[in-house]
Parts: C-alpha cells; sequence; structure tokens
C-alpha cells in the first residue's frame, strides 16, 4: 500500500494562482468600464451599438471566469483536505495492520491464544478499507464570441472620435496584460498540479482556453476600435461615415460584394456593373478615403471604378507612400552607402518619384486651368502612375499623354508640365470640359547610353508591349466608366511612346478618334499602314533627324529607335499613310518655335510639346477634331553635314 499522488505544494501553489487571477479580473471592472466610458464619448449610430455590445459581453463573461477560478481554488482545498484524510486512512490502517500483526504472533506463542495476549481481546478497531475518493473538479468556462461588423450595422452612418477610441484601445491592451501575467501563473501552476497530483480527478477545465479566448477578443476588440479609428482619420478626423464603408474598415476580411469587384480576372465593365451597384457617389470622398490602404491601393488602380473614387484613393495611399519611404530613407540612411543597386538608392529613388507625383497634382498656375487627379498608383519600383488634367468622369474630349524612353515617375512633374502644354493648346479649338493624361503607366526603356554604358532595349519590343497592355486597359477602363456617355479620345504618344501605343491600338475592343506621334521611335514592323490602327485618325510628326556627332540641331535619338529589327516603321513615312504635320516653326501666320531636340522640353522652348512651337499647335488642332487647320510637313533632305558624308564617301568610317 502506498502513499497516493499528490503533491500538496502544488495544489497550494494553483490555489494561490488561481485566487489571484480571479482577483485580477474582477479587480478590473471600474478600469474597463471608464475605458469603455471613454471609447464611447462621441462615438454613435450602429458601430457605437455594436462597441456597447462587445463591452457588455466582456463585462458579463469575465466575472463568470472569476467565479470558475474562485470555485477551482475551493475545489482544490477540498481535494487537498480529501488527500490529507485518505493519507491519514492508510497510516492508520497500516499502523494498526503493525499491531494487529503482532498480536497474531502473540497468540500464536500462548497456550492460552489471544486470551493470553494482553489486550487481545481489546477494542482495536480496524480503520476503513475503503479509500476516500477525491472529489471532482470541475472548472469550465467558454468566453462568448463578439459580432463587430456585419449583420445589421450595413445601411446608416456612424460617427466616432478617432483619438477616444484609442484610448479605449490603449487602456484595454494594457488591461489584458494584466490579466495575461496572471493567466501565464494560472497555466505554470496548472500544469504543475496536473503533473504531481495524479491522485486528483477532474472531471472539466476548460478554463485556461476560455481564458485565452477572453483575452483574444479583448485583443480584437481594441484592434476593431483601432482599425475604425484608422479610418476615421484618414477621412479627416470627426464626422459621420457609412456604416457599410465601416463594414469594410473595420473587419480583418472583405465583404463578399467588395471582393467580388476586386477580382483581377474581371473586365472594366465587370467592375464598373460591380462598382455601381455597391452605391457609392463623390458625396461620399470621405468614405472611400476610410477604406483600409491595401483596399485603395487596389480600388486606385482598378479600371472601371468611377475616377474621383480612384483620385481619391491614391491620394490617401501616396501620403501613406510617402511618410513609409521617408521612414525607410532615414533609417537605411546611415547604414548603406549610396548605390542605384543598394536598398538606400532603391528607397530614395522609390521616395523621389513618390514626390514628384505630389508635386505634379499641383494645379498649373498661370495656365489655363484644368483640376488634376491621380488616377493610377501602382506599388512598382518606382511606381507608375497617371495625372488626369481635367475631370474624366465628365470629360467631352480625353488625350493620353504617353512618354518614349528613358521616362520614369522621377520626372512625373515635367512629363505633367508637358501634357498641361497640351491641355493648354487644346483651349484654342477644344472643349471647355477636357482631360489629358499625363501618363507614366509602363516601363520605359533607357536612353542607348546611361553614364557611359549602351542599353538597347529600346531597339527590342519587350517594353512596348508590356506598356501597350496597360495603355489599352486605360483605355478600356475610361469606356467602362463612361459607357452611354463616351467622348471623343486620343491618344499623343512621343518617342518610344508611340512603340507601346501602337501595340494598345492594335488589340481588340480597343479604339480611339485620332493617333497622333511625335519624334517616333518605329511602330511595330506587322503595323505598316495607318489602317492597322484602332484610330479613326493618325498624325505624325517629326522633326529633322540629326546624328548625335552634328552641330545642327533636330531630333537626335528618333531614328535611332527606327533602326529596330522589330519595330522600324515610320509613321511619316508617306506609304504608311498617316497625316504628317510640320514641326519646324515656319508657318503662314508667322514662325512659331522649331523642335530643335528629341525631347517633348528642351532649352527655349525647343521641344515637341514646348509652348509656341508648330508641333505643338498641330497636336492641339488634331486632338480637337480641327485638322485643316494643321500646317503641311515639308519634305526633309539630309542635313549639310549628311550630305556632305554622302558625297564624299571616303569620308565615312
Amino acid at each position: 500500500m502506498g502513499d497516493i499522488q499528490y503533491d500538496e505544494a502544488a495544489a497550494d501553489a494553483l490555489v494561490k494562482a488561481s485566487t489571484a487571477a480571479a482577483e485580477k479580473l474582477r479587480g478590473q471592472a471600474a478600469g474597463r468600464r471608464s475605458a469603455v466610458e471613454q471609447g464611447t464619448n462621441d462615438f454613435s449610430g450602429a458601430y457605437a451599438t455594436r462597441f456597447e455590445e462587445s463591452a457588455r459581453i466582456e463585462a458579463e463573461d469575465r466575472p463568470k471566469l472569476a467565479s470558475v477560478l474562485d470555485d477551482l481554488g475551493d475545489q482544490v482545498n477540498e481535494v487537498t483536505a480529501a488527500a490529507k484524510r485518505e493519507r491519514e486512512r492508510e497510516a492508520d490502517l497500516a499502523a494498526w495492520q503493525v499491531r494487529q500483526d503482532e498480536r497474531d504472533r502473540s497468540a500464536a506463542g500462548s497456550p492460552l491464544g489471544v486470551f493470553g495476549v494482553p489486550g487481545g481481546t481489546g477494542f482495536d478497531f480496524k480503520p476503513s478499507e475503503t479509500p476516500i475518493a477525491p472529489p471532482s473538479i470541475s472548472a469550465s468556462f467558454s468566453a462568448r464570441g463578439r459580432t463587430r461588423t456585419g449583420d445589421g450595422t450595413f445601411g446608416g452612418k456612424s460617427s466616432a472620435d478617432p483619438d477616444h477610441l484609442r484610448s479605449f484601445a490603449s487602456a484595454y491592451r494594457g488591461l489584458d496584460r494584466g490579466a495575461d501575467e496572471k493567466l501565464t501563473t494560472l497555466r505554470s501552476a496548472w500544469h504543475g498540479f496536473t503533473g504531481s497530483c495524479g491522485w486528483a480527478r477532474i472531471e472539466s477545465a476548460t478554463f485556461l482556453t476560455g481564458f485565452d479566448r477572453l483575452l483574444e477578443e479583448n485583443g480584437e476588440d481594441a484592434a476593431w476600435a483601432e482599425r475604425i479609428a484608422d479610418a476615421f482619420e484618414r477621412a479627416g478626423g470627426h464626422g459621420s461615415l457609412s456604416n457599410a464603408t465601416l463594414d469594410i474598415s473595420a473587419a480583418t476580411e472583405l465583404p463578399a460584394a467588395f471582393e467580388q469587384m476586386l477580382d483581377p480576372d474581371l473586365s472594366p465593365a465587370e467592375v464598373a456593373a460591380l462598382w455601381v451597384k455597391l452605391g457609392y457617389s463623390k458625396a461620399d470622398e470621405d468614405d472611400i478615403k476610410a477604406l483600409p490602404i491595401p483596399v485603395l491601393s487596389r480600388l486606385g488602380n482598378l479600371e472601371g471604378v468611377d475616377y474621383w473614387a480612384r483620385d481619391t484613393a491614391n491620394r490617401v495611399v501616396l501620403k501613406a507612400r510617402i511618410a513609409a519611404a521617408e521612414e525607410e530613407v532615414a533609417a537605411l540612411r546611415n547604414t548603406i552607402a549610396y548605390d542605384n543597386g543598394t536598398a538606400w538608392g532603391k528607397a530614395a529613388t522609390d521616395l523621389d518619384a513618390l514626390e514628384d507625383i505630389r508635386t505634379s497634382l499641383t494645379d498649373a498656375k498661370g495656365g489655363k486651368g484644368g483640376e488634376r487627379f491621380l488616377i493610377s498608383l501602382t506599388e512598382d519600383h518606382p511606381p507608375l502612375a497617371a495625372v488626369s488634367i481635367g475631370d474624366l468622369d465628365t470629360a467631352d474630349n480625353v488625350t493620353w499623354a504617353v512618354p518614349g524612353m528613358g521616362s520614369d515617375t522621377t520626372g512625373m512633374s515635367e512629363w505633367t508640365d508637358s501634357a498641361q502644354h497640351l491641355y493648354d493648346q487644346q483651349a484654342d479649338t477644344g472643349p471647355a470640359n477636357r482631360a489629358v493624361i499625363s501618363w507614366m503607366g509602363y516601363d520605359s526603356p533607357p536612353k542607348p547610353v546611361i553614364s557611359g554604358e549602351w542599353d538597347f532595349g529600346v531597339l527590342g519590343s519587350e517594353y512596348a508591349e508590356a506598356g501597350g497592355d496597360n495603355l489599352a486597359a486605360s483605355i478600356r477602363g475610361l469606356d467602362a466608366v463612361r459607357a452611354g456617355d463616351a467622348p471623343t479620345t486620343n491618344v499623343v504618344a512621343h518617342s518610344y511612346g508611340s512603340t507601346a501605343s501602337a501595340y494598345a491600338l492594335t488589340q481588340s475592343g480597343v479604339h480611339v478618334d485620332t493617333f497622333s506621334t511625335v519624334g517616333s521611335a518605329g511602330l511595330p514592323n506587322e503595323v505598316d499602314e495607318a489602317s492597322d490602327l484602332n484610330a479613326d485618325h493618325v498624325y505624325s510628326g517629326q522633326a529633322q533627324d540629326v546624328w548625335l556627332i552634328e552641330l545642327e540641331k533636330g531630333d537626335q535619338w528618333a531614328w535611332t529607335g527606327r533602326l529596330s529589327a522589330e519595330h522600324g516603321q515610320d509613321p511619316t513615312d508617306p506609304d504608311f499613310g498617316a497625316t504628317t504635320f510640320g514641326t519646324d516653326g515656319e508657318t503662314e501666320n508667322g514662325p512659331l518655335n522649331a523642335v530643335e531636340d528629341h525631347g517633348t522640353h528642351a532649352p527655349d522652348d525647343h521641344g515637341y510639346l514646348d509652348l509656341n512651337t508648330e508641333s505643338l499647335m498641330n497636336l492641339g488642332f488634331a486632338t480637337t477634331g480641327h485638322p485643316e487647320r494643321m500646317t503641311d510637313d515639308p519634305p526633309k533632305g539630309p542635313t549639310a553635314f549628311q550630305q556632305s558624308l554622302l558625297e564624299n564617301p571616303q569620308w565615312t568610317l
């Protein structure tokens, strides 16, 4: 007969741990009540009701758990007392057996048997041989789940003060940390008890799991409150937000209807139909701002969504990404030497691009107006972007301005200035309600010579094909948003942008009214006549081709792109069938600036899209339906330098 397995010290530790945990939970009542009161201050609407419901469940579940822990301590004390009695019974029985064995030996040696043994016929009663059964331990607790979003919150609006919600969350998390410390001690004590008190009989013990769940629900309440606070802060602080928006912002998962719209396999037309069903209007800008940043990042680039919503989303994302990029650059600055290939260099480039995109959103001063909208902002490095000068949701005339080689968003504001020049030029002959898109929507190839190294990506089609896909998607997106109210559409493409645009304009379901090229790096070889393009009218302007070693002024790069084995088609070739226009500055109405460089902006305003150039004037006419006013392109022979080489072939290398 051995001693029972029961460690009273371990049992006592469990009693102390459960009692301390129960006291901690009860002691938090005032603190949690105060935190909830702080959170409900200026909180109204369906979400305030949900907040109060969650707080009420917590206030009911927490004392229930404390009561279970109190009972656990009492039950363990009862088991300890029973274990003590069992040990005493076993000891008494063992002692009696020793006495009885001695009496039996003495009786065996006496002629009188038991009557010859002193006390042999006395009253030494045998203790019970029936073991004492341990009282059972049952400590069950299950924390209830809390409904925070959906199921009744859809429809109507809620108001909240984000500072008050953050105060609630901070206080709740502090109280949870205190309770979690007691839970850790309790868990350790329970494992010690079950490991060394095998004699105890445990029927049910779910209190630890329930305790965990209670703190998890509390933590989710705090996180939920912070998500709501984030939403109101993105929307500008105080005020009201629709419960439909908060259902998205406050949830950990998107509602099915919204998730469906973000399906990348949907066409722009399908997205547009789902967007209409969501019911957002321009009056709901604050609700759009309140959506989570990951949702805004996708929404801002989603073709088929109204452009006011994309602009609203992208501006919030831009602000957040600039802040994040500033922190990243600051963190890396002192640890990684500057190099374009390092993390620091890439982060700095991203920051430069994001800041220049922000600069490009500043409405033009001194020009002819046009409110600006950020209609795309990707997560590429550096990001791709598009800025519309004019409202795409209502414009009667829309033009995509597509840049050429060597373009990226670190130069977004300069390209947007060029787009602004076209917008201003259109004022003379176009509708007042128009838009020009500064479209930096693809990775362009670098110029052939960068920092002394040769890069001939401009001679290939990889960049152009990808860019064409992106531009085609943008055109389809406008068609979807403006279905039934289609504006006149134009593409003006410079340099390698004309190559990319041609790939877009040969895709099914893509069509524009006019396509104009300037300084073209060549169209795909398979596009050997203007009618191959899905454009009603094709126009092309080209400055004098000059070689890099010449002193004469003109376009020094376009001809190099047309050396490509893949996109060598010159759109100014008479056999191609485009309408060519003048760029050299000599017009019937007096001289204008001639194009003297491959760029759209050049010193002394001699780029393809500079003010007061013949090129820009003609693009204005082409994109507003006045081809009869465009100036002709006189034949261009070789330059004097080129002619001298032709006449003296012995000089050539």
